[in-house]
This record gives structure tokens, C-alpha cells and sequence, in this order.
């Protein structure tokens, strides 16, 4: 989170507003695919260690 907030800042100096807001954006939806990756890590270790208990 605090990459994404430096982003932010770096990019806030340099663009315009409306290309900032697309900017924006587009890293959410990067934050976004990154913590559904995330997610889904957590729930295939979580089969993997129901699996290993019920076998």
C-alpha cells in the first residue's frame, strides 16, 4: 500500500488531473489482481493442509 501511495505522489507531480484519476485507476486494478491472487494462494494452501489432515 504505502508503493501505491508513493506512486500516487510521484505521478500527482508530473500529470494532469484527468490523466492522474486514469492512472489511479489502473494501479487499483493492479492492488485489486494482486490481493485476488493473494486470496486465492491462501485458500489452495488451506485445501492443500484440509487434504493432507482427512487423508
Amino acid at each position: 500500500m504505502n508503493q501505491l501511495a508513493g506512486r500516487i505522489g510521484d505521478a500527482a507531480l508530473s500529470m494532469s488531473p484527468g490523466h492522474l484519476v486514469d492512472k489511479l485507476l489502473d494501479w487499483l486494478e493492479e492492488l485489486r489482481g494482486a490481493m485476488a491472487l493473494a486470496e486465492i494462494d491462501g485458500l489452495a494452501r488451506s485445501e492443500a493442509r484440509t487434504k493432507v489432515l482427512f487423508d
